[in-house]
């Protein structure tokens, strides 16, 4: 018996032993991931993932009022809920934070990443040799550090764990855990599409549907998938599969409605095309995706008769790689944020060479005991280069130490859950330690007016000298009920330097702490919180139009100065109820700094009164009192999410006894 036979046989004698050896490498790789509380990766967006975590096991949101960020939203618009959910629950239950929770699980969903692809490439292919040295392949090499310069260069080297890389020093954990489930999604969906059996369709749907409840861009690379899939069947295939994966897909989304409401999927999808790395406008976006589609025409025709697992990662490999390609090399962004689509370019690559290589080593076994040895050489070298990177990114760090700890326990003592700005990652991490609300945060996917995109541009970059930044943000801060802020000038300790003329109010707002070139301003308010009493013809009518049409903006903020009017009192019961009391006049309103949502009601001394949005887009009511008001303002959900859950669990019971129905039939 070859080489190559006795491997296969090996393997195919001890069905355990490739996935274990596989999962054995990757927890090698990124052992210190597991262990490590904080790492010396503050830059990383993974500090409003955790600082979710830490929300959702202090206070169990599940369709709650979110007010931490953003001027508040409601909960399920802060990101997709299942890693925060799962963190936060082994966070209660071990006892450890919810930073050491983080990694452990996100350590776990990147060591899973080559078990899955194992299984998606067995399911494939059939044979566990080849699935084996192409998840070999695909935990130890990034074929993005040789198509992209950009990406080598951030990486340092063609030789180096990008996906490790990515979900260390990028907070990119949940999209790393979204594309595991993902590739183990596809595997489960073409299991039930070719076994066609009860077990095998609801199994598929539950993993079909944990993808988008974990992330969006894993979310889109497996619709990418599952496009590529259906265009690479051929008529007989397509007329036999496409019912039951209609079927599935339906199944799924019925499934995870509860943990992506159609009202989050909108809003995300609104504002991703509004956020900075937005599509390109204009007609070169169309250009690319009709040259995407032609490349896929072309290539289902030139591989019409070759077999079918090269044909869908052929097709899955031209939509991800011609995505990325063109934003990496022609600047045109045919989806948002579409770089980060590079790591399921990574995927659909390496499937692509496992699938063919197997069908050249049947056709032609001469090359296949070359082919192996040259896979686990290279593998088996790369696996110590990983190794050694992995040990070089992954470094802990006393959090104690860090000015985003000090500021944000800073702003917790002294602030007593008054809003606060702050810059970069400072933001970032505020709320992993503390529950004070913030003015920005994250995420801008998650905004529901388009006022806190200004607000959020024109605090951090000023306009065009120290005295006008001043001005213009200090109207801004005001308005928006901000009670302190954060600032650094360019020897500051936090990473990105984003807050432009750091000086700008020197001598002009009182410096109430200061470490180096880091320093926190106290903002004159007349009134604490959020509730503040105006005149109703002092209310902003009309959207600005930028940073600086504050037209209607200074009269609002010289009103809240105004000492003749009324100070309001306001005690939040919690976080979907606040009482407000004020001695009022029947020309006066109340202004609230937080974003307007149709789910606020508000009553006036037990009287239903009209809520709505002002020009900010902040909550405004005019409540016709005369003399003392207490006006209570609930915010409510309404019907949307219970209306999603019962479709859900419809949905799932209805599987479950289709499922067992026949055990039970032959037991009966």
């Amino acid at each position: 018996m070859t080489l190559r036979g006795r491997f296969a046989a090996y393997l195919e004698a001890s069905p355990l032993t490739a996935p274990f050896v596989v999962l054995a490498l990757n927890v090698w790789i990124c052992w210190r991931l597991f262990h490590t509380e904080y790492l010396d990766q503050l830059p990383s967006i993974e500090g409003a993932f955790i600082s979710l975590a830490r929300y959702i096991a202090e206070h169990w949101p599940m369709y709650d009022w979110f007010p931490m960020w953003l001027g508040g939203y409601p909960f399920p618009r802060a990101y997709q809920p299942l890693l925060h959910y799962t963190v936060a629950a082994l966070s209660r239950i071990t006892g450890a934070s919810p930073a050491l929770a983080y990694h452990f699980i996100t350590a776990c969903a990147y060591s899973l990443g080559g078990v899955a692809f194992y299984f998606l490439a067995r399911c494939l292919t059939h044979t566990r040799a080849a699935a084996f040295c192409g998840a070999l392949l695909f935990c130890t090499f990034s074929p993005s550090l040789l198509l992209l310069p950009e990406v080598r260069a951030d990486a340092w080297s063609w030789r180096n764990a990008r996906r490790l890389q990515a979900m260390v020093a990028y907070g990119e954990g949940p999209n790393i855990t979204g594309l595991t489930l993902g590739i183990f999604a596809l595997a489960m969906l073409h299991r039930a599409l070719e076994r066609r059996t009860r077990g095998s369709f609801v199994l598929a749907g539950i993993s079909l549907a944990l993808v988008p409840a974990t992330n969006w861009p894993s979310t889109m690379a497996l619709l990418m998938a599952i496009a590529a899939y259906v265009i690479a069947l051929n008529a007989q295939e397509f007329r036999d599969r496409i019912g039951r994966l209609v079927a599935i897909g339906v199944f799924a989304a019925a499934l995870v409605l509860p943990l992506a409401l159609p009202s989050t999927i909108l809003s995300t999808f609104r504002n991703a095309n509004m956020m900075g790395d937005m599509p390109t406008p204009g007609a070169s976006r169309w250009i690319g995706l009709a040259l995407i589609g032609a490349a896929v025409v072309v290539f289902r025709f030139a591989l019409s008769r070759g077999p079918f697992p090269v044909r869908f990662a052929a097709l899955y490999a031209t939509i991800t790689t011609g995505i990325v390609i063109a934003s990496g090399y022609a600047g045109v962004r045919l989806l948002p944020q579409a770089m980060r689509f590079h790591l399921a370019m990574e995927i659909a690559i390496i499937l692509l060479a496992t699938t063919a290589a197997f069908w050249l080593t049947r056709a032609c076994p001469a090359v296949a005991r070359t082919l192996l040895a040259a896979t686990l050489i290279f593998c088996a070298a790369q696996a110590w280069q990983y190794r050694h990177y992995a040990r070089s990114i992954i470094q802990p760090l006393d959090i104690r130490r860090s000015v985003e700890y000090q500021e944000a326990r800073w702003f917790a003592a002294n602030t007593h859950g008054g809003r606060v700005d702050a810059p970069g990652t400072v933001s970032f991490w505020m709320n992993a330690f503390t529950d004070t609300p913030q003015l920005t945060g994250c995420c801008e996917q998650s905004s529901p007016t388009r006022e806190d995109f200004i607000v959020d541009y024109i605090t951090a970059a000023g306009y065009h000298s120290e005295a006008e930044s001043a001005d213009y943000t200090l109207l801004w801060m005001k308005a928006f009920a901000v009670e302190a802020f954060a600032a650094g000038g360019p020897a500051s300790r936090e990473h990105y330097h984003s807050f432009q003329f750091p000086y700008r109010f020197r001598g002009k707002l009182p410096l109430v702490w200061q470490n180096g070139d880091d320093f926190i301003y106290r903002v004159p308010e007349r009134t604490p919180g959020l509730a503040r009493v105006v005149r109703t013809r002092d209310l902003v009518k009309h959207p600005p139009e930028n940073g600086i049409d504050v037209a209607e903006i200074r009269p609002f903020v010289a009103a809240l100065d105004d000492p003749a009017l009324p100070i309001a009192s306001t005690r939040w019961q919690n976080p979907n109820h606040a009482r407000i009391i004020a001695n009022m006049n029947r020309d006066q309103a109340i202004s609230v700094a937080i974003n307007y949502d149709p789910g606020w009601k508000a009553t006036a001394n037990g009287k239903p009164v009209p809520v709505q949005a002002d020009g900010l887009g902040l909550l405004a009511s005019e409540p016709g009192c005369s003399g003392d008001c207490a006006i209570d303002l609930r915010w409510s959900p309404g019907a949307e999410p219970w209306i999603c859950l019962a479709i859900s669990l419809s949905a799932l019971a209805a599987s479950l006894v289709w499922w067992l129905q026949p055990a039970y039939r032959k037991n009966g």
